[in-house]
């Protein structure tokens, strides 16, 4: 390595926990072998009841070391390796996807995306429990400053595929900043599509305690301020990801992805995160053509009184696993279509709302509850949407 180069943040960051953990060790061992004086007992010994504290656990993170300086592929100048700082967000409060923050986000636009991930995806890609990957809102936090406000919003799934599988995000967020600089262990090349587009692709690993996980990403800045993160990982080497490099960057630039296209009027989607509702003990998992099937019949379903805002066709699984479901608003206030083994918990007991379950002749049953009473007669005709069913 250059003798000017700039330390590995990953590699400093080790060095500090093993060395923390030497010392913390090294108390520990000096206390239980000093030979202190021994006075002369004046009383029969006692034998202590107290247990030593147990020594921590050793936690070693280990990373490809980067060199500096470099040339990168694509990059007319390459900064060197910074440290990075990592944040997390926890959210317990059902989100709405009408966030102020973002406008350029909506149940409708979350729909389309959902849909072009799925479409965009191998075909032969399989999702683990039958959990499909959907567009969750952007979180909204009063008060938090500028630089806190998260303006991204991700779909994740583990999938499978010839085999091999591994964890996938995607993120989309609008962005009015510059394309970031070229890092030294950030990527590997960069290319500029004839419409200006930026694609940094990306290939690391990382081991922690001799265990190790293998990392591929793309990153796809457009001119419209549009940035798009693909990110997938698998335990073991490189070759153990199920989905190639050139395939990440191809989902990064798909146009579906863009911020400033407007959904169509008319298109379904959610008004709010309706996840929470969809833990059930449903056996079966739901198929992706499974979903765009019942989706198609809830489209064509009578809701002229209901009047549901966004429309109605875009049931989503949930990152659990569980039953499909929707929310959206309705002359009921809030609107919510559980499909799944069992009927749902009557929401009477927690609101003053309506809710009925109709079985399918498959064996599913179909829930649907209002935040408000409503007549039961046209929650049942809509639960009884024909071709509502898998069967």
């Amino acid at each position: 390595m250059d003798e000017h180069a700039a330390p590995d943040r990953h590699s400093t960051l080790m060095m500090v926990l093993v060395v923390t953990s030497i010392i913390a060790t090294g108390i520990v061992v000096a206390g239980l072998t000093a030979t202190p004086e021994e006075p002369e007992l004046t009383v029969q010994p006692v034998t202590s009841t107290v247990t030593p504290p147990p020594t921590p656990e050793e936690y070693v993170l280990v990373t490809p070391e980067v060199d500096y300086p470099q040339v990168i592929p694509g990059c007319t100048a390459v900064d060197e390796p910074e440290e990075t700082l990592y944040s997390s967000l926890f959210v317990s409060s059902v989100q709405s996807y009408d966030n102020p923050a973002a406008p350029w986000f909506s149940g409708p636009k979350a729909h389309l995306m959902s849909e072009a991930l799925v479409r965009v995806l191998p075909g032969d890609t399989e999702f683990d429990d039958g959990v499909i990957p959907y567009f969750d809102p952007i979180p909204e936090r009063e008060g938090a400053a500028e630089e806190e406000v998260v303006d991204s919003t991700n779909a994740t799934a583990s999938i499978s595929r010839n085999n091999r599988s591994g964890y996938l995000s995607v993120g989309v967020s609008q962005s009015t900043g510059s394309v970031p600089p070229c890092v030294a262990g950030n990527l590997d090349e960069r290319r500029t599509m004839p419409d200006g587009t930026v694609v940094d692709t990306h290939d690391t690993w990382q081991e922690v305690n001799g265990e190790r996980t293998s990392e591929r990403s793309a990153f796809a800045y457009r001119t419209d301020g549009s940035w798009i993160a693909v990110y997938l990982s698998a335990p073991g080497q490189q070759e153990d990801l199920p989905i190639p490099l050139d395939i990440l960057a191809d989902i990064a630039t798909d146009p579906a992805f863009i911020t400033s296209s407007a959904p169509p009027a008319g298109t379904p989607g959610n008004s709010a995160d309706c996840g929470s509702s969809a833990f059930s003990d449903t056996t079966g998992s739901f198929t992706a053509p499974d979903i765009s099937a019942l989706n198609a019949a809830l489209r064509q379903a009578n809701t002229e009184s209901l009047a549901p805002s966004p429309s109605l066709g875009s049931l989503r699984t949930h990152h659990g696993g569980g039953a499909l479901c929707q929310v959206v608003n309705s002359a009921a206030g809030q609107l919510t279509i559980t499909i799944g083994d069992t009927a749902q918990p009557d929401p009477g007991r927690y609101t003053s709302g309506t809710s009925v379950s109709v079985p399918t002749p498959s064996g599913l049953t179909v829930t649907i509850a209002t935040e408000t009473p409503w007549d039961t007669a046209v929650l049942e005709q809509l639960a009884s949407t024909p071709r509502l069913d898998l069967s």
